[in-house]
């Protein structure tokens, strides 16, 4: 999406727009910029602006300046996580609790799996389209509904319908990433109580499903998935690990897994799309056995229209940010700083000739999972869950989009119409 938008925004000075503008227009301005014009409004804050100290947040275009905010968990918090994920560790900075309960979550995802993942996926998201017959609404019958499978067979989260673990999933996503203050959404205070009417569910569903595993594991009938793994290990008094946190962790396994996995399934698709001679090299690509080089043409997608434009972490005290250079910025105690990760991906000093679309980049620097001590625990299952997904959907004959992705106004897809020769 945000690819398309360079070329017919290329011209347009957004920030003589911005300091024309009267003070309470200035946030929507630079809200409107981020999510429809991304890609030359942030070229133009790394050439002119860098550190553009905005109404409501303060906003870090270049690579060096996202990194340092970045490395600081302590200093840049994830304090706006706290009402919204309520006592699970993705809301704590590098405390102990946070630091043991993510060593543990990490010791069951194994990465000697992963082959057996792909595998999963692979056959899961064929067979999904061979039963479509043709013709799919990614985002209502694929993007979600794959990575719901591995859930439900591979992390254990089963005994449910995939749509119910869909919409618990969705609306935790919403309301955590697109429903801070700083966005002003009209319907701000419904899509909060969604989420916890939702989570709701989700605790009684996460209650049954401990109970449901511990009898299993009782009694010699269990079957090996990831639920099933933290529930039958052993763990030290101090860990303070107990059936309550298990219980929250495992519940986390969904919300990390689906609606993200959604997002960027579906803006790689578009941007591939978008660009018919990549797309006929990618479509290539993905007939090769080894996948290594198509999961490349992904991430380069992904790189022009990511998943997460940027973070948002709170100052937890007084900072000077990029001290002894010309951008040298006083960040106050208490001010939202919004980390540009896609910027900073743009950012040449990292990334050499960065409007080039080149699927033999190396991606060492990306921030598709995000970085640091709040880096997506799974990420090591989205990098071959995602690919494989978009892979399964370019090897279909004739592959082509009926649509532009609709959002439905909202910040996700929430329709992909495709279709090919069945």
């Amino acid at each position: 999406m945000a690819s398309k938008d360079a070329v017919s925004n290329a011209n347009t000075d957004f920030l003589k727009l911005y300091e024309d503008a009267s003070p309470a227009a200035r946030w929507p301005l630079v809200l409107s910029w981020v999510k429809f014009s991304s890609l030359p409004f942030f070229k133009q804050l790394r050439d002119k602006s860098p550190v553009l100290v905005a109404p409501e947040c303060t906003l870090l275009a270049t690579y060096e300046d996202v990194i340092e905010v970045m490395k600081q968990p302590r200093l840049f918090t994830v304090e706006l996580y706290k009402p919204k994920m309520g006592d699970y560790l993705m809301t704590e900075d590098e405390t102990p609790m946070h630091n043991t309960e993510k060593a543990i979550m990490l010791s069951f995802l194994k990465p000697e799996e992963l082959p057996r993942v792909r595998k999963f996926v692979a056959e899961y998201a064929q067979k999904t389209l061979d039963d479509a017959r043709g013709h799919i609404d990614l985002a209502v019958d694929y993007s979600r509904m794959v990575p719901t499978a591995l859930v439900q067979n591979y992390f254990g989260l089963d005994g449910i319908s995939p749509r119910t673990l869909i919409k618990w999933s969705y609306w935790n996503q919403y309301d955590a990433f697109h429903n801070q203050p700083f966005h002003h959404l009209p319907n701000m205070d419904e899509v909060h109580a969604n989420m916890q009417r939702n989570n709701r569910y989700l605790g009684y569903y996460i209650a049954w499903l401990l109970v449901r595993k511990w009898f299993r594991i009782k009694f010699g009938f269990a079957q090996d998935n990831i639920a099933t793994r933290v529930i039958a290990a052993k763990y030290p008094k101090d860990a303070k690990f107990g059936l309550a946190r298990q219980g929250i962790n495992i519940g986390g396994l969904l919300i990390g897994a689906v609606e993200t996995t959604s997002q960027a399934v579906i803006h790689a698709l578009d941007e591939l799309m978008s660009r018919p001679d990549v797309l006929k090299s990618a479509i290539e690509a993905a007939k090769s056995p080894d996948t290594a080089a198509f999961d490349r043409y992904v991430w380069e997608a992904l790189r022009f229209n990511i998943t997460f434009r940027y973070c948002f972490r709170t100052a937890a005290q007084d900072y000077v940010l990029a001290k002894g250079t010309p951008r040298e910025t006083a960040i106050a105690k208490g001010t939202t700083v919004l980390a540009l990760w896609q910027s900073a991906m743009f950012d040449a000093q990292r990334f050499p000739d960065p409007e080039v679309f080149n699927p033999t980049r190396d991606f060492g620097d990306s921030f598709h999972f995000g970085y640091g001590s709040h880096e997506c625990m799974g990420k090591h299952i989205g990098k071959v869950m995602i690919p494989e997904m978009v892979r399964q959907v370019l090897l279909r004959k004739g592959i082509r989009a009926d649509a532009p992705v609709d959002y439905r106004g909202g910040p996700v897809p929430e329709g992909y119409h495709l279709s090919w020769q069945a």
